[in-house]
Parts: C-alpha cells; structure tokens; sequence
C-alpha cells in the first residue's frame, strides 16, 4: 500500500525545506522527497577536498534571506530553538583592478562611498544619494518579495499610478549597465557596480537587468551579507530539524519519475523506483518548471499557450565554475593589505570595453577566466577548517555550453580548474604546492549534476528578466505558486521572487496552501 501525506515536496531545496516547516508547523502531515542523498540542493556544506575542511557546494552567503519575516521574526525557532547563526562582516567585498588599484565595500555605506572617493568625489556623492533613494522604497520592495505578487497586469497598473513605480518600470526594462552609467561617471566605480549586478549571472550589458543593480547593495547595507555559521549547508540542517520536530518526514536517494495522476489530478508522486507516494492535500514542486510540464503531468490538460512559454523561458548568460581548495594558510595578494578581512575579494578589469566583451565571450560559449570571486567565510567563521587551517572557495562564471557541447566539460575542466588556480599563484605569494591540501572542482556540467533541477547549470533556473519576475514567474497567469493542474503547487527558484537564498517561494507557497485549506497563517506565525 502507499504511504500516504496530507502534502508531499519534491524537491528538498531550501524554499521546499522552508514550505514543509510552516505546513507541519501547521499540523498538517508531510513528506519531502529528495533526489540525493542529503537535502539542501543549492544551500549544502560538504567535505569536497580533504575531511574536516567544510566546503560550500554553490550558495556562499545568504544576504537576501535577512530580510525574510522567517528569520527577522525567527517565525520557526530556527534561531531560538534550533541554533541557527549568521555573521554580518563590516567589511563585505574588495575589488582589485589588473592595474593594481583597489575599491572596499563595507557594510556601512559611508565608508564606502569614502573608498569611491579615491577614484571620483562626484561619484561619492552619487553612491550616497542613490542608496537614499532607494532606501526611501526599500521596505515596499521587501514587502513585494516576502509575499505572493500581484499578476503582471495588475501590477503595471498600480506602478503607473506613482512617479515611483514609474521609475521602476523604467529600471527593470533598461541594462543595468546603462542605469549605473546614469548615476555615476569613472570607469572603475561603473565596472565595480556592474559585477554586482553580474551576480544575477546576467550580463549587465543586457536590457532587463536593470533591477539586479538597483536593490543589490542598498539591500546589504541595510540587512548585511549574512554568513552562515557552520556552513552554508548549517540552514538546511536546521531546517530538517524543525521540520522532523513536528512530525515531518523526509525520504533521500528518492528522485521523482513523475506526478500521480488521477485523471488530470495530481495526487502524489511516482519515484523512479516505481513506488507511488499519495498526497491526499496537494504536491508542491521545487523542480525546475521545464522539469514538470509537460513531462511529469501525463495526462494533464495544459492551457493554450502555456507549454510554449515554458520552453521559451530564456537562461542566465553564464554559468559557475566553483573552485574549493583546503590550505595551511590564507592567500597573501600582491596588491597589499587592503584586502584582508575581506570575505569576498574579486579580480576585475580596469577597461570597461575589455570588461563587455569578456560578458560576451561568456555568452558565446567561449570560457574566460576574468570573473572569479576568492570567497573565504571562514575570516569570520572558524568552524570551516580544522585550527590553525583554512578554507578558500573560488567561484568563476563561465559558459555551460561551451563550443563543442557541455559535454566537452568532461574533457577541459581540469585544464580550466588548473587555470584558475595558476593565476591565484600569480595575484599571491604564497601559493605554492606546500601550502595546498586539497583541491577539487565543480564545472558547469559537474553542477547540473548534483542538481538536476539546474538545467544547464542555472543555478537560478532562468533569468530575472523584466519579463521574467514577479506574477510573470515562471510564466504569466501562473505566477502565484498556483500551477495550472489542478492539486499541483510551485515553490522554489522558478517562481517569484527567483534563485538565489531568499526562503522567500517556500514561504509564500506554504501560505497559499494553508489558504487554500482554509487555515490561518497570521495565526500559525503568531500575528
């Protein structure tokens, strides 16, 4: 006989851990299910070099999560009760340009509109004037993404409405590129925001990108980076414990082949091992869309027009390639001091013509090893590394499909890892094989591998693009976690408000569901 659930996730991500908490938090009765042997997905710590050195597998840092009511509130006790912790470094990012000159971002915006001034006064005073202005509609826009959005109609119509929203609209159709060179004037400030904006793994260059740039850094300098304790890994641990301690179950090494079909009904999932799983309430999805519809809905009456969007769905321009490295001690750079105590500290061109054909060879499947970030959390975290060790992560973009097809990835990518660790020797002095414990590498490909629901190594599904977001995710009229066969709910990066560690999909899902099972959330968070 089937086992049998009130709800059942697939997919064991953080937004599918996170809508599981709040339905059992419920009382309802749920189970995950999870393709590999650990849940997590995207948020997941492992030993990837030598045993003790913790590595994060993608997500390094989860900034747009501390502004989640979940974790502000501590809505699920994951602080209280469970021992989640994060840090919030004063010093967030260093850049170090190829000619050696430096630009610091810190957490307080005035010291780094200071470290702007070393390049441009002007552009000092531009920083402080645009985080004010983006301060003043912060909250609204926070407010957006921690709640199910309005359609897309509908929401053009209120953003017409106010000079505001109008400025918005404006925003989120132009390149990011063209925005930032709106606000500020020197080569090096307009490259440096141009790589926060990249951080979307979209090319900056390219209309719709607009809004990636705008709620980045006011975002950080308001709520902070947001280093897990532990690990990256540390939040999905805490979120099976609160889920396991309301009776929650979770089922690993359990990939779905399908939707259980009642008709054009889903009433569970079908594994691949042909074992069926009932879910009497509904199934939320975590998968990728294109992974779901129509594949895993046989027999499902799908609407006119809604396949069609699915497929066209149009990718990020890159892809990662993460780099762990377990060492004795940390990387000593050329350029000096002033990149120490930084967590993040990234290369970067002093040309932006270099700097926009670089984004396009990217795009043409031609690899590039001019966009790498030297990530090393355990600046503030010593629980990373065994005493006295330390813990690098370096994580560049480059093409899934590069020339060739992504399977020749199998074949270059130790070629491309040896690469990126020779120009580390390059920008240190000390970097030599002594200091070097471990090494190991993910490729694009290694990436969509460990995650099937990021096809072609999107590791946000698809782009954020101006029609991408919001009530368009992941296709119009279907953008509020609601999918168009009937007892079939979405969460995760192909819904609004995107990729990336937010818990904001997983939250907003678990309250449509309650809503939709006439039960209260404002009650079960205790508002």
């Amino acid at each position: 006989m089937s086992e049998q659930y009130d709800i059942v996730v697939a997919g064991g991500g953080h937004n599918g851990l996170v809508a599981a908490c709040y339905l059992a938090k419920a009382g309802l009765k749920v189970c995950v299910v999870e393709k590999n042997d650990k849940v997590g997905g995207g948020v997941m710590t492992r030993e990837l070099t030598v045993p003790g050195f913790k590595h994060d597998v993608c997500s390094v840092a989860h900034t747009l999560l501390q502004a989640n009511p979940l974790l502000r509130n501590d809505e699920l006790q994951l602080k209280s009760k469970f021992g989640l912790k994060y840090i919030n470094p004063d010093k967030m990012t260093a850049i170090f340009y190829d000619d050696g000159t430096t630009l610091e971002f810190y957490t307080d915006l005035e010291q780094t509109a200071q470290a702007i001034a070393k390049f441009s006064q002007k552009d000092a005073e531009a920083y402080r004037r645009f985080n004010k202005e983006v301060f003043q509609n912060l909250d609204m826009m926070v407010m957006g993404m921690f709640h199910v959005p309005p359609n897309a109609g509908a929401q053009a119509v209120m953003m017409e409405q106010s000079v505001v929203g109008q400025s918005l609209m404006r925003t989120q159709s132009m390149s990011a590129w063209d925005f930032i060179c709106e606000w500020f004037e020197h080569p090096k400030v307009r490259i440096a925001l141009a790589r926060y904006a990249s951080e979307a793994m979209m090319n900056p260059f390219n209309n719709g990108t607009g809004f990636g740039f705008y709620i980045i850094l006011p975002f950080m300098h308001r709520y902070g980076v947001g280093i897990p304790i532990g690990g990256s890994g540390a939040f999905a641990d805490k979120l099976r414990e609160c889920f396991e301690s309301h009776g929650g179950a979770i089922r690993v090494n359990a990939p779905v082949k399908q939707m259980r079909m009642d008709g054009s009904k889903v009433t569970g999932v079908v594994l691949e091992s042909g074992e069926e799983i009932v879910a009497k309430k509904g199934v939320i999805s975590t998968m990728h869309v294109q992974q779901v519809f129509p594949h895993m809905v046989p027999g499902a009456n799908l609407p006119e027009g809604f396949e069609p969007r699915i497929r066209g769905l149009k990718r990020n321009s890159f892809q990662p390639f993460n780099l762990h490295l377990a060492l004795h001690e940390a990387p000593q750079y050329k350029v000096g001091p002033a990149v120490d105590d930084f967590f993040w500290v990234e290369r970067s061109h002093s040309d932006w013509e270099e700097f926009a054909r670089a984004f396009s060879d990217l795009e043409y499947g031609i690899p590039r090893r001019d966009f790498v970030a030297y990530v090393m959390q355990d600046v503030y975290d010593k629980t990373r590394a065994p005493e006295g060790k330390r813990v690098l992560n370096m994580y560049a973009f480059c093409p899934y499909n590069v020339k060739g097809g992504p399977q020749r990835w199998d074949e270059i990518g130790k070629e491309v890892a040896n690469g990126f660790l020779d120009d580390l020797r390059k920008l240190t002095t000390n970097m030599s094989d002594d200091n070097i414990i471990g090494f190991s590498w993910f490729t694009p490909l290694d990436i969509e591998r460990h995650n099937n629901a990021m096809i072609g190594a999107d590791i946000l599904h698809f782009g954020s693009y101006n029609w991408q977001i919001a009530g368009n995710r992941p296709a119009p009229g279907y953008g509020q976690y609601k999918s168009p066969v009937a007892g079939l709910y979405m969460a995760g990066a192909s819904t609004h408000p995107g990729g990336g560690v937010t818990a904001a999909s997983g939250r907003n899902a678990a309250q449509v569901v309650l809503e939709d099972l006439g039960m209260d959330f404002d009650e079960l968070i205790g508002n």
